[in-house]
């Protein structure tokens, strides 16, 4: 039953053959022939094996191929050809797939209905495994003359899907591989050639376009150079696993193509809108080269080739409408381009068999070296341009220097003449300017001493009405002694003499005060001398800050804020100009007063406006005599971040016009420095501000 059965096979098989396909014949010459409408193909879209393939059911669904070039497209698809062969001739016949695309090839001979593989080749596997070590994949076909025998070829491939199927001697091919390795030379040495130059315009310029144009001519030689796959046979031979990702260079091609366009045709200035879109096609080849890395090459493929499309005939627009512009090497793109685009077309063309296939150069080899040959031509003339360009702008640049260095001689007379009337007039100015400057001064000094005086005035009642009020009771109890002198009751005669006598003390003790407060008046009102005499710095601080409080309270009736104080009573007597240091207190805590004031106003619930001032030993630095540190602190506004640094300018406030001159602080921290000191403040905006003086001993 068995033996039946392949009996029946055999015929079926065979009678399938005859009719599905012609033998081919192979004669004694040195031609070969192209055996394409000599076969029947079969499209597998599962994962059948040889056998699965040589069953009857499967046989009788292969067709023949009415074309002398097998063309599938792409196609995730495996292709089985099957072809019949007859040699009339003694010698060696091989067959030839020209292509270098093919990821994967096994060549079948069929006998007797059983398969024997004769070979497995294709870019999956190393170079050193083809039978004949040529770019192309050429196969023995064992046949001896008179016989006849079928064969069967599985052919897969992410690539577009043509190639020419031919058989003939092995002379025959390797006179065609000859013709094939010279005209790819030529083509790669031309390519290299326009690389090399340009890199090194971009060395001698150092213009970035000739860098970007080295990179779209290394791009696109790359790509062309894997369609025959020369890189794989020198650079990579054992590493077929690099072939697979060969579409990268397409995706290369794009990216790099796009750099150059903008760049050459100046899109961002010369076409604005159109320098935007051009990101498209960036993005389009960044992605396809990614997606080359991943399970999806075959959609990499077709990104890449539908992205490549899109962007030529983008590209001749954008070449036209800056050409539009008055933009002459935009005509040399446009040229350029329009052959490589020619040549993508023709391709194109030959892929769907419009054109005949061109087996030792491609039309999109062709298109690319005049392209890129026209570039350059029109890179090198932009060194002619700029040469050009400098030379005109050199001899305007001297037209120029010739015309300003008479202006400058008609200048320097008329110069000097306003130099002497302006030197004049900034003398004036000047002159003015210090007046001004004095009389500002003059006022801020005026004002102090009328805050001082305020403060005075109120400070000098109570001690002059205890004076007044003692002097009026031991007025009384004198009469009173007198009468009880006359009465000779010396007991209690002498208990009034006691209380005329703490009287009149009390009255000695207020009376000083008032002459302490006296002194300090006249003190502050006084010029400075300049010379620093001990100073008991917390009585000082006292005074002054009474002083102030009053002084403002004089002012402003309804002013009320609490004061503290802590005192250090460690702190020996510092060597300062009193006056000076006065003023700087009475300057810092009038401010303090000022500002909390200002935020009382401002009814915030919960307020409770307060000044604090504290002086502490300050230690020496150098194991000197220790110094002093006065901190003045209040809760007020604070001071912003902006005004921080300017606070110690002179005739810079922070008050409404005529409620200050903007020297107070100003002067106080040139009188601390002045005396070896310094004067900081630190704030923080909405809770206040604290001054800190630092004195040495």
């Amino acid at each position: 039953m068995n033996r039946a059965s392949g009996i029946l096979f055999f015929i079926l098989f065979h009678i399938s053959c005859v009719y599905a396909q012609s033998v081919v014949r192979l004669s004694d010459t040195t031609q070969w022939n192209a055996i394409g409408k000599h076969t029947s193909f079969f499209l597998e879209s599962g994962d059948l094996d040889v056998q699965q393939v040589l069953q009857p059911a499967m046989q009788m669904q292969f067709k023949p191929y009415q074309q002398e070039i097998p063309n599938f497209g792409s196609t995730k698809d495996a292709v089985w050809l099957r072809f019949t062969a007859r040699s009339e001739s003694a010698k060696d016949f091989y067959l030839q797939i020209g292509s270098a695309f093919i990821d994967s090839i096994s060549l079948y001979a069929v006998s007797n209905g059983q398969p024997h593989e004769l070979q497995q080749s294709g870019d999956n596997y190393v170079f050193s495994k083809r039978p004949v070590k040529v770019t192309t994949f050429i196969f023995p076909l064992p046949l001896a003359q008179g016989s006849e025998q079928t064969y069967l070829l599985r052919l897969k491939t992410m690539q577009p899907f043509f190639f020419t199927l031919r058989v003939g001697t092995l002379l025959a091919f390797m006179e065609d591989t000859h013709k094939l390795d010279l005209i790819q030379g030529i083509y790669l040495g031309c390519m290299l050639l326009i690389l090399c130059y340009n890199l090194f315009l971009f060395f001698s310029t150092r213009e970035k376009l000739y860098l970007y144009y080295v990179a779209y001519v290394a791009s696109i030689t790359w790509f062309m150079s894997t369609i025959f796959q020369y890189v794989f046979e020198f650079l990579w031979p054992y590493n077929p696993g690099i072939n697979q990702i060969a579409v990268a260079s397409s995706a290369a091609t794009m990216v790099t193509a796009t750099i150059f366009t903008r760049a050459f045709l100046q899109t961002k200035i010369k076409a604005p809108y159109l320098h935007k879109l051009l990101w498209i096609f960036i993005a389009i080849g960044a992605l396809s080269f990614v997606l080359v890395f991943t399970p999806f090459k075959l959609q990499a493929l077709m990104l890449a080739q539908g992205g490549i499309m899109l962007m030529a005939i983008f590209f001749l627009v954008t070449g036209f409408v800056v050409y539009r512009k008055n933009y002459p090497p935009a005509k040399f793109y446009l040229t350029a381009w329009g052959f490589l685009i020619a040549g993508f077309i023709a391709a194109i063309l030959e892929t769907v068999n419009l054109l005949p296939v061109m087996y030792y150069i491609n039309a999109m080899q062709i298109g690319s070296a005049i392209e890129v040959t026209l570039l350059s031509l029109a890179l090198a003339d932009r060194i002619n341009v700029y040469k050009q360009e400098r030379e005109e702008a050199q001899a305007k640049a001297l037209l120029v220097a010739r015309e300003k260095a008479e202006l400058v001689q008609q200048q320097n007379i008329l110069l000097e003449k306003n130099v002497a009337q302006r030197t004049h007039e900034l003398t004036e100015s000047l002159q003015n300017l210090q007046a001004a400057q004095s009389q500002l001064i003059h006022n801020e000094k005026m004002a102090s001493l009328g805050e001082l005086t305020a403060g005075i005035a109120h400070e000098i009642q109570n001690p002059l009405n205890f004076v007044n009020n003692f002097s009026e009771i031991n007025e009384e109890l004198v009469s009173e002694l007198v009468d009880e002198l006359n009465q000779g009751n010396t007991k209690q005669a002498k208990a009034l003499a006691e209380d005329i006598k703490g009287n009149a003390q009390k009255t000695n003790f207020h009376g000083k005060r008032a002459e302490t407060i006296v002194k300090a008046m006249l003190q502050h009102s006084r010029s400075s001398t300049g010379n620093k005499e001990p100073v008991n710095i917390n009585d000082l601080c006292e005074e002054y800050l009474r002083l102030a409080y009053h002084g403002l309270k004089a002012k402003d009736i309804s002013f009320l804020a609490n004061y503290t104080t802590a005192f250090d009573v460690q702190i020996p007597d510092i060597n300062v100009v009193p006056q000076d240091i006065g003023r700087v207190l009475l300057n810092l805590i009038s401010n303090a007063f000022y500002a909390v004031n200002e935020k009382a106003k401002q009814n915030i619930p919960g307020y409770e406006p307060k000044v604090h001032l504290n002086t502490s030993l300050l230690p020496s630095s150098n194991g000197g005599k220790a110094g002093v540190l006065i901190v003045v602190e209040d809760n007020g506004d604070g001071i912003a971040d902006a005004n921080k640094e300017k606070i110690f300018q002179p005739f810079f406030t922070t008050k409404p016009p005529g409620q200050g001159t903007g020297l107070g602080l100003s002067l106080s921290y040139d009188i601390v420095k002045a005396h070896g000191g310094d004067l900081k403040v630190e704030t923080k905006p909405g809770e206040g501000s604290t001054f800190i003086i630092s004195l040495p001993g």
